[in-house]
């Protein structure tokens, strides 16, 4: 991973811990969580392809493991 990339993912916890979700767009919170899901790998990109593909954050939470894996 990038020195921008982590930069990146630490200024987001920075920013959660100080504001709170409400200060964050539903692509930041998904941003967020996949940090902690995939350590070392810019999860931008793939926060973007969720989002787009299932139209929201309540929408890729509720979707399911076939439906998940299935994006690359």
């Amino acid at each position: 991973m990038s020195n921008t990339a982590a930069g990146h993912r630490q200024r987001l916890r920075q920013r959660f811990l100080t504001s709170g979700s409400s200060e964050f767009s539903q692509l930041e919170l998904l941003e967020l969580l996949l940090t902690f899901a995939i350590p070392r790998q810019d999860v931008a990109p793939l926060a973007r392809r969720l989002i787009d593909q299932f139209g929201g954050l309540s929408g890729v939470l509720a979707a399911s493991h076939s439906d998940l894996i299935a994006i690359p």
